[in-house]
């Protein structure tokens, strides 16, 4: 069935394994990844390591961004499609930005498994409702709004190569969201966080919320309003997001 098959795409994408154009590099690279967290750091989970750990990737995933996107002259996408050409300089740039989506939810993750304390103060019957209500709203508007996006503008292939690389309806969550990514796709983030009775999961999914919005401000619709020409409800409509 093309919709299961399409959510299960969605959802390795996400995680940072795009499967149409998987690379050597991606599986090795993600493998070890996983392979670390789950036997190393998963066993001795301590929230300063935790704390590190997120750091680490918040700090990573957003020089990436800045990086590969800046409005200058001699951005990263610039240097990469200059020395590789466009096809290679962004599957390059595709195999980093899979690591750094990885390691985004990842260390999100261990945090709450890290420090699954704080929030005793909710009733214990509300926390557990809350979290599966808000991970039942948000995952499936983030995988819907991405599949009417497609998996290369979650990526940000347009703004890798300056240009539209799907043709945008507003279709699905975009009908009534103006920005369902970054908005209530968060939500399954905090939900995540809620279930573990985590105070530091839900200010560590807060803050990279506040991050990618920022971004958004500074970097992306910027770079949106330029190759669409401009800023209509339509436009504002299609600004697609990531997260992580």
């Amino acid at each position: 069935m093309k919709l299961v098959r399409d959510v299960i795409e969605i959802m390795l994408a996400m995680s940072g394994i795009v499967v149409r154009r998987l690379q050597v590099m991606t599986v090795l690279a993600l493998g070890a990844s996983f392979a670390v967290y789950y036997f190393v750091l998963l066993p001795k989970a301590t929230l300063t390591w935790a704390v590190w750990y997120f750091a680490w990737a918040t700090l990573v995933h957003y020089v990436l961004l800045f990086g590969v996107f800046a409005r200058t002259d001699n951005n990263w996408a610039k240097r990469l499609i200059s020395r590789y050409g466009e096809e290679r300089g962004y599957a390059l740039y595709e195999t980093w930005m899979g690591f750094v989506f990885c390691h985004n939810g990842l260390s999100t993750g261990y945090i709450c498994a890290a420090s699954p304390v704080g929030l005793e103060f909710v009733p214990a019957a509300v926390l557990p409702l809350a979290g599966i209500v808000c991970s039942l709203i948000g995952l499936p508007i983030k995988v819907w709004a991405t599949r009417v996006v497609g998996i290369d503008t979650y990526y940000y292939k347009d703004l890798f190569l300056r240009r539209p690389v799907t043709a945008f309806k507003a279709e699905g969550p975009y009908r009534f969201l103006n920005n369902p990514m970054y908005g209530v796709g968060h939500l399954h983030g905090y939900g995540v966080a809620l279930l573990s009775g985590s105070l530091a999961g839900v200010v560590a999914v807060a803050f990279n919320q506040l991050c990618i919005w920022t971004f958004y401000a500074l970097i992306e619709k910027p770079h949106i309003q330029e190759m669409y020409g401009g800023s209509t409800p339509e436009l504002h409509n299609a600004q697609h997001n990531i997260i992580s």
